[in-house]
């Protein structure tokens, strides 16, 4: 339960308040309710809390759209929300009665993704059945394009932009193929302690000159010894660059953040694309579920099975300003 005063700000808490946000209550008190709220809303917060509080009445929020409210760490939860005007001698104030839909969500998330399982199981099966058959053309088509890439200098450049198109689409072909096999087997797993700080910088140089986009890395930490294997969490920051720079016009921007909080390495990689709509937001990890015009769903799927396999996290947190951010927290090293 939260109580709100006549100005929007935040004048009582109780504890299962301190424990589902990470605040204490004197970080709280006195702040307005909007810290609690992701980002991305306040502004239509505060304009339907100055007409709530004009009219003040018991009702549910949200009644036409799904709420999330935003822990300190800045990830956020599903919620619901009854609102309780109370007349007191110090004036109005309101009490918020907030309700936790994590574990609703989740079983609903859960139904949602053993359906996908089931359906990407026959994918897998069809897969695993088929890649030889694909992947024999493919590499003929490949085997051609290279041929006409040694003759490269007597075409025009039509058939040159043609040729590379040929070999970008078998990369792309091979690359479905290879994610539909990898997802329908266990990851193998070999943890070794190393530096995620270099990880991430080698990483990032390497999509700089594939993709020819802006990475920037920000860090005051010169190193973050990590117990993983650095081939999931290479698959992890390549899918989720690459999915950042999709989702940017022209490319855009992807910034890279590193720090280190209560005994894990917490990476942040940040676009600057138009973010994700609120109704894609609790099936972004689902397999088979994608918002892009190219692409199966698997690559977010398979990066959160990747984290999770390593002892990690990924998950999408609020991003206060234009884009989407994705957070892979892992655990540190013993030699942290």
């Amino acid at each position: 339960m939260v109580i709100v005063d006549h100005s929007g700000r935040i004048a009582l808490v109780n504890k299962q308040t301190e424990n589902w946000f990470g605040y204490n209550r004197d970080e709280l008190i006195g702040q307005e309710i909007e810290v609690l709220i992701p980002s991305r809303f306040h502004e239509r917060h505060r304009d339907d809390r100055d007409g709530f509080l004009a009219a003040p009445q018991t009702r549910p929020m949200g009644a036409e759209h799904e709420l999330f409210a935003r822990r300190n760490d800045g990830t956020e939860f599903p919620v619901d929300i009854s609102l309780h005007p109370m007349q007191t001698a110090d004036g109005l104030l309101v009490m918020a009665h907030i309700v936790d839909l994590s574990d609703r969500r989740q079983a609903e998330a859960e139904t949602r993704r053993r359906h996908a399982m089931e359906r990407l199981a026959l994918l897998g099966q069809l897969a695993g059945g088929v890649a030889h058959e694909i992947r024999n053309p493919l590499g003929v088509i490949r085997n051609a394009a290279y041929y006409l890439e040694l003759v490269r200098d007597t075409l025009d450049a039509e058939a040159q932009e043609s040729i590379a198109e040929i070999q970008r689409e078998v990369d792309r072909a091979n690359h479905i193929v290879g994610d539909l096999l990898d997802y329908a087997r266990e990851p193998q797993k070999t943890t070794i302690i190393f530096d995620v700080v270099e990880r991430v910088r080698e990483v990032a140089d390497r999509q700089r000159r594939a993709l020819g986009s802006m990475i920037t890395i920000n860090t005051a930490a010169d190193c973050l010894p990590v117990a993983a294997d650095p081939d999931h969490i290479d698959r992890i920051l390549v899918n989720l660059i690459r999915n950042g720079v999709q989702a940017s016009e022209d490319g855009g921007q992807i910034t890279i953040s590193l720090r280190s909080h209560a005994g894990t390495a917490i990476i942040d990689v940040s676009d600057e694309g138009d973010g994700i709509d609120e109704q894609d937001r609790l099936r972004i990890f689902e397999p088979l579920f994608t918002t892009k015009a190219k692409g199966i769903g698997i690559g977010l799927a398979m990066s959160k099975r990747y984290a999770e396999r390593n002892a990690g996290r990924l998950e999408l947190v609020d991003c206060p300003t234009k884009g989407s951010t994705f957070r892979l927290t892992l655990p540190l090293g013993p030699s942290h």
